[in-house]
C-alpha cells in the first residue's frame, strides 16, 4: 500500500508538472495568434494596397510551386533566389500567415507521445468550462 501510495503522489507530481507546461505552450499560442491578428488589422486598416498586394503575391507564389509539383517541368525558385526568405519576413510582419503552422524547432520521434498527450487532455476534460460569452473553453 505504502509503495502504491508513493507511486500515486509521484504521477500526480508529474501530471501537475506536465499541465504546467502544456497551459504556457497553450498560452504562447494564443498570445502568438493574437498579436498576428493585430498586425494584420493594423496592415489592412493602415495600408490596404499593401495587403493585397503582398496577400496576391503569396498566392501567385503558393501557386506556381504547387504547379511545379503537379508539373516538375515547370520552374521551382531556386536555392540561392531569396524570394520566399524575403516574402515571408513581409508577409509575417503584415500579419498575413499562421503562426500556429510555423515550426520553430524539432525533435525525434517519440514513442507513444501522441497517445499520451489523447489520455492526458481526456483527464483534464472534467476541468474545462465552456464560456459562452467568450466562444472559448
Amino acid at each position: 500500500n505504502k509503495v502504491y501510495s508513493t507511486a500515486i503522489a509521484k504521477t500526480q507530481k508529474i501530471w501537475t508538472a506536465y499541465l504546467d507546461s502544456i497551459m504556457k505552450v497553450g498560452q504562447m499560442q494564443i498570445l502568438r495568434r493574437q498579436i498576428t491578428n493585430e498586425l494584420n488589422y493594423s496592415c489592412r486598416f493602415d495600408s490596404k494596397h499593401l495587403a493585397a498586394a503582398l496577400e496576391n503575391l503569396n498566392k501567385a507564389i503558393l501557386a506556381d510551386i504547387e504547379a511545379h509539383y503537379q508539373n516538375p517541368s515547370l520552374p521551382y525558385p531556386k536555392e540561392d533566389n531569396t524570394l520566399l526568405y524575403e516574402i515571408t519576413a513581409y508577409l509575417e510582419a503584415a500579419g498575413i500567415h499562421n503562426p500556429l503552422n510555423k515550426i520553430y524547432i524539432t525533435t525525434k520521434r517519440l514513442p507513444y507521445f501522441p497517445t499520451i498527450n489523447f489520455l492526458f487532455l481526456i483527464s483534464q476534460f472534467p476541468k474545462l468550462q465552456y464560456n459562452r460569452n467568450l466562444g472559448i473553453v
